[in-house]
């Protein structure tokens, strides 16, 4: 009896491909990091190629929602023989958590990397209670 070995890079290759066929053309999401600090959260989004014009983030309820568009510019009279690079509209949300303060959210844009901060609530200090005599 035979066995037969898998190649996952051939795998998701096909997958891929089978994708574009589908959709016409490569879908894509920006791939995203999510760091934790005894303060607050960041997230992490790599947007290369993309302007700051052409991201939105949103919060509604507790859902933090960025999305986009890449576009493709076109040199004219070009034929171009094999694309790779994934373009289109992209969107990405995140549940923020409880301890998530809803007004201490800040976005800023680096050299393609889209930084979502958010700040953690204080948390409740204990404190004594004087105990009144009359």
């Amino acid at each position: 009896m035979a066995i037969a070995t898998l190649n996952p890079w051939q795998v998701l290759d096909q997958l891929n491909n089978d994708n574009r066929r589908r959709y016409g053309q490569r879908r894509w999401q920006p791939v995203v990091d999510i760091a934790e600090s005894g303060s607050g959260y960041e997230i992490h989004l790599e947007l290369p190629g993309i302007k700051p014009e052409q991201v939105q983030v949103e919060l509604d309820d507790n859902v933090l929602k960025i999305s986009g568009e890449k576009v493709r510019t076109e040199a004219e009279g070009t034929d171009y023989r094999y694309r790779e690079r994934a373009v289109g509209e992209f969107s990405r949300s995140f549940t923020i958590p409880e301890d998530a303060d809803r007004n201490g959210i800040n976005a800023r844009f680096e050299h393609g990397l889209l930084v979502v901060a958010i700040a953690k609530k204080e948390q409740a200090q204990p404190r004594k209670i004087e105990i009144q005599t009359n």
